[in-house]
């Protein structure tokens, strides 16, 4: 895929998180959603943490000299950075729930989704071992 594509699917990522957070009202949170929060922050920790932070990239390409971890969350999923945008998004959700505010999530899974999707091929291109660590991990969540 083109960088100009996956810029553009980052951009609208931020773009839609940023509309989910501004149109909250902080005021509102409960338990739930905070819970939610915690787990992402979590989540997206340990990825962080295991891939080192220099390694990291919002952009759905390969960078120079990468290699392909699976120890920590990504034993168990390939994507924890996106399934922790995915949990924030389900907190923001859960405080103040609307038809737009619905959609804008629905947008970020789909946005979520097609980086997903070019970073698959990518990596399976990029690594032998891709594929078959693909059969013993999930995408995004242990049980999906």
């Amino acid at each position: 895929m083109k960088k100009e594509y996956g810029g553009l699917l980052v951009a609208c990522q931020f773009l839609i998180l940023l509309l989910l957070a501004a149109t909250t009202d902080w005021r509102d949170i409960t338990l739930p959603p905070l819970l939610f929060f915690i787990a992402s922050l979590l989540l997206a920790g340990w990825a962080v943490k295991v891939m080192r932070l220099g390694h990291f990239n919002v952009l759905p390409t390969i960078k120079s000299g990468a290699i392909l971890i699976t120890h920590g969350p990504y034993r168990y999923i390939r994507h924890p950075m996106y399934a922790s945008l995915l949990l924030a998004g389900v907190g923001l959700l859960l405080i103040s729930c609307s038809w737009l505010r619905l959609a804008a999530f629905l947008a970020l899974w789909l946005v979520l989704y097609c980086k997903l999707r070019i970073e698959e091929r990518l990596l399976a291109d990029h690594f032998p071992d891709y594929s078959p660590y693909q059969k013993h991990s999930r995408m995004l969540f242990p049980w999906f």
